[in-house]
This record gives C-alpha cells, sequence and structure tokens, in this order.
C-alpha cells in the first residue's frame, strides 16, 4: 500500500480489485495444494512415499539444472550480434585465350572440299511446288 498526498493530508491506496482477487485465488491454491498434499501423504505406504521423496530429491536438482541452461541460453540469444564489416565481393573474370595450336591434329574434314568446289550449300525444297 502506498500512501499519497492529494493535498488535503495522507490517506491510503487500496489496490485495485485485480490485484486482491489475484492474491486471494493464490492463497486459496496454496491452501489446497497443502491439504491435499498432507491427505495423500497419510493415504501411501512407506514405500511409495520413499518412492516420491526420492523422486523429488533426484528432480529438483535436474529442473534447477534445465532451468539455468534455458537461462544461460536465453541470455545468449539476446547479446546483440558483432557488427559485421562489408567487404566487396571479389570478381574474378576470366579473358578466354586463343590456344597457340589446335588441340587435335588437322586431317582435314570430308565435307571442307565440297563446300569450297560448290562455293555453298544450295538447299532444295520439298513438298511445295
Amino acid at each position: 500500500m502506498r500512501i499519497r498526498d492529494n493535498g488535503y493530508g495522507y490517506y491510503e491506496e487500496r489496490p485495485r480489485l485485480g490485484q486482491r482477487l489475484g492474491r486471494f485465488v493464490a492463497l486459496v491454491g496454496v491452501v489446497f495444494a497443502v491439504v491435499a498434499a498432507v491427505v495423500v501423504i497419510q493415504r501411501l505406504s512407506d514405500d511409495a512415499l520413499a518412492l516420491i521423496i526420492g523422486l523429488l530429491l533426484a528432480g529438483v536438482p535436474l529442473l534447477a539444472i534445465i532451468g539455468l541452461l534455458i537461462f544461460v541460453l536465453a541470455w545468449r540469444g539476446q547479446r546483440p550480434p558483432p557488427p559485421q564489416q562489408m567487404t566487396i565481393p571479389l570478381i574474378i573474370m576470366q579473358i578466354p585465350q586463343q590456344p597457340s595450336q589446335p588441340a587435335l591434329p588437322d586431317y582435314g574434314l570430308p565435307w571442307e572440299g565440297t563446300i569450297q568446289r560448290t562455293g555453298g550449300r544450295q538447299w532444295e525444297v520439298i513438298g511445295e511446288e
């Protein structure tokens, strides 16, 4: 509760209805959980009670480790990434070179002589009149 000065004197500010209702529901939930735990524990056998206590003693540290791991991973994810320097991409241009000698020996092609003799090809279109 906070104390405010309204100019005429001091008065206490009451918590909002939602806050009071939330506190009441939480208190009722805690009382219910304690009562239910007491009733269940009274009905259990000694062996079952020992098993539950053993599981709790093993599980609580495991939950603490998992919670710590989640916290560390979330903390690492919140750090801003280091600034990256802008780099100009490297461009490599390869200029084709004329070979100084042919890759295969020049034996001559069989149709080279006909092209040179006739001076060019002549086409005959079949089916047109």
